[in-house]
């Protein structure tokens, strides 16, 4: 009886004993694929790294674009200068209306039959004798700074529509040379390596490298890079425009204004570096699903659906939680820009 007792007590303690090492283990699992995880995180490339394959045309059409996308941002600012114009030239009409005693005007210049309005005025101002004053000057002066105005915004937008086509059409066209002289210089350099790299590479990543990685590459000298230059000048013109004409303000938004740069800066950090372990983590999916296909026979013949399918899912897996983490993070950021842009508003509306 004793005997069995003592044997129950050291199975117990042996199963506890393995159930505490599968924790400690299972937590170094976690641990590690956290570290692996922050730690492929930190892989990135530098500008200049992203324009070594680029010929003097490519730099040429890439200076052009590069200047079209400074002209783009400096545009919104004159434009928005312009509309302001505009407005007041609409509020000082009315405010200049408002100022005067259109009950007496209408006495005495205007025959009897008619009554003079705020709303009227200018529509029955040609049937009263108005001939000493200055109102019809006035009017005319304001419908030549309308026309003025009108004009010189169908000017910009003119100026804007050629800029943004030169943007979008040149970056575009020489992110295709230069991802076509990626892959053509990838391509020679695979087949320049020996036997024992293909044993340790397969097919399925090398294809990967040609096509997804490539293509990510393509879309990242194209027109989203014109985009981030285009966004640079709009701010630094419109901080000039600011200065100009309303130095208070424009101090107390730009002491703000760092955290919500901050915040895109971090998003577009993290978003960017997620982005590519998923990629990497799509590409071994990719590898697998080629491997499986190409020897479908043997899979079969072996009964190994199962096992192929759990190494599928392990990279998809993998693949999805960086994808959770990814648009987390983005949600998040995202919600304290608007929260922070929001805010700068009402404390603009609170300073004017």
């Amino acid at each position: 009886m004793d005997t069995t007792t003592n044997n129950d007590i050291i199975l117990d303690k042996q199963s506890n004993k393995i159930s505490d090492n599968k924790i400690i283990s299972c937590l170094r699992e976690k641990k590690s694929s956290t570290l692996v995880f922050w730690q492929r995180l930190k892989v990135g490339t530098s500008l200049r790294n992203l324009f070594r394959y680029a010929t003097l045309i490519d730099i040429f059409y890439i200076l052009l674009a590069t200047m079209a996308s400074c002209c783009v941002g400096v545009i919104l600012p004159i434009q928005v200068v312009v509309f302001g114009n505009s407005i007041n030239s609409f509020t000082d009409r009315s405010s200049n209306l408002c100022s005067m005693n259109l009950t007496s005007l209408g006495q005495q210049y205007c025959p009897s039959e008619i009554e003079l309005t705020s709303t009227n005025f200018y529509r029955l101002q040609s049937l009263c004798n108005f001939t000493n004053t200055n109102f019809t000057s006035n009017n005319y002066n304001f419908k030549d700074q309308t026309k003025n105005q009108v004009i010189f915004l169908v000017i910009i937008g003119f100026i804007s529509l050629i800029c943004e086509y030169i943007r979008i059409t040149f970056f575009n066209i020489t992110a295709e040379r230069q991802s076509r002289n990626i892959k053509r210089r990838l391509f020679e350099a695979i087949l320049k390596k020996d036997i024992v790299y293909f044993d340790k590479h397969k097919t399925g990543e090398l294809n990967s490298l040609l096509i997804d990685d490539v293509n990510k590459i393509r879309d990242g000298l194209g027109d989203k890079l014109g985009f981030i230059i285009e966004i640079f000048s709009n701010i630094l013109s419109s901080l000039i425009v600011g200065f100009i004409f309303g130095w208070q303000l424009t101090i107390v938004m730009i002491a703000v204004s760092p955290l919500i740069l901050a915040a895109f800066i971090i998003t577009s950090n993290i978003i960017t570096k997620m982005s590519l372990v998923e990629l990497r983590a799509h590409g071994k999916a990719g590898v697998i699903a080629e491997e499986v296909i190409s020897s479908i026979r043997t899979v079969f013949s072996y009964n190994g659906q199962g096992r192929e399918m759990q190494r599928y899912e392990k990279h998809l897996d993998d693949a999805k939680k960086c994808n959770i983490r990814k648009y987390t993070i983005d949600g998040i950021t995202r919600g304290i820009q608007v929260f922070l842009y929001r805010g700068l508003h009402a404390l603009s509306m609170l300073m004017t």
